[in-house]
C-alpha cells in the first residue's frame, strides 16, 4: 500500500516537473517541422525509380492546367479533405493520447510536403524554385499555417488533460474546452477560405508558372 502511494506521488511529481510552455512548444514544432521536411526530401532520393515515377506523375498532374472544372465539386472535395485532417487533430487534442497522435499526423503532413518539394526540384531543376512557390502559395501555405496552429493548440489542451488526469492539478478544463471549440469554428472558416483559394487562385499561379 505504501509502495503504491509512493509510486503515485512520484508520478505526480514527475508530471509537475514537465512544464510545457507556449514558447517551448512553439520552438519544438518549428524545429520538428524543419527536421521532418528534410527527412521527406531525403526520403524521396532514397525511393525506388518506380516510386519516384508515381510521385512525379502526381506532381506533373498538379501542374497540368485543367479544363471543364466542376467548381462546386472541387470546393466540396477540398473542404472535406482539409476538414478531415484539421478535425482529426482537434478531436485527438481532447484525449490523453493527443500529444503523440497529433505529432504523428503533423509529421505525415510535413513529410509529404518534403517529398513533393524534392520531386518538384527533380522534375523542374532550377525552375523548381518558381514551381515550389506556386505549389506552396497560396492554399497550401495557408493550410500549413492552420495545421500548425491547430496542432499547437491540440497538444496544449491534451497536455492539460493529462495533468488533470494524472497529477490532479486544478485546471478549469471546461473553460479550456470552450475556447478550444471556438478555435474549431475559426478553423472551419479558414478551411472554406483555403478551399476557395485552391480552386480559384492556385490554377492562376499554375498558369503563370507554365508560361515561364
Amino acid at each position: 500500500m505504501k509502495m503504491n502511494l509512493k509510486n503515485k506521488s512520484f508520478k505526480r511529481i514527475k508530471l509537475n516537473k514537465i512544464k510545457l510552455t507556449s514558447k517551448n512548444l512553439f520552438l519544438f514544432i518549428i524545429s520538428f517541422s524543419i527536421i521532418t521536411l528534410i527527412i521527406g526530401i531525403i526520403f524521396y532520393y532514397l525511393m525506388s525509380s518506380a516510386d519516384k515515377e508515381t510521385v512525379n506523375s502526381s506532381i506533373n498532374n498538379y501542374f497540368t492546367i485543367k479544363t471543364n472544372i466542376n467548381y462546386l465539386n472541387e470546393i466540396k472535395k477540398n473542404i472535406l479533405s482539409n476538414t478531415y485532417n484539421i478535425f482529426l487533430i482537434w478531436i485527438l487534442g481532447i484525449s490523453v493520447i493527443g500529444v503523440l497522435a497529433c505529432i504523428f499526423i503533423y509529421f505525415c503532413e510535413i513529410f509529404s510536403i518534403g517529398v513533393a518539394l524534392a520531386s518538384i526540384f527533380n522534375i523542374y531543376s532550377i525552375k523548381g524554385i518558381i514551381a515550389s512557390i506556386c505549389y506552396l502559395f497560396l492554399s497550401k501555405a495557408c493550410y500549413l499555417v492552420m495545421l500548425f496552429i491547430i496542432t499547437f493548440l491540440a497538444i496544449k489542451i491534451s497536455y492539460k488533460i493529462i495533468l488533470v488526469c494524472f497529477s490532479k492539478q486544478e485546471i478549469n478544463i471546461k473553460k479550456e474546452i470552450e475556447k478550444y471549440i471556438k478555435i474549431l469554428i475559426i478553423a472551419f472558416i479558414f478551411v472554406i477560405v483555403i478551399s476557395l483559394a485552391k480552386v480559384f487562385i492556385d490554377p492562376m499561379l499554375i498558369k503563370l508558372f507554365t508560361r515561364c
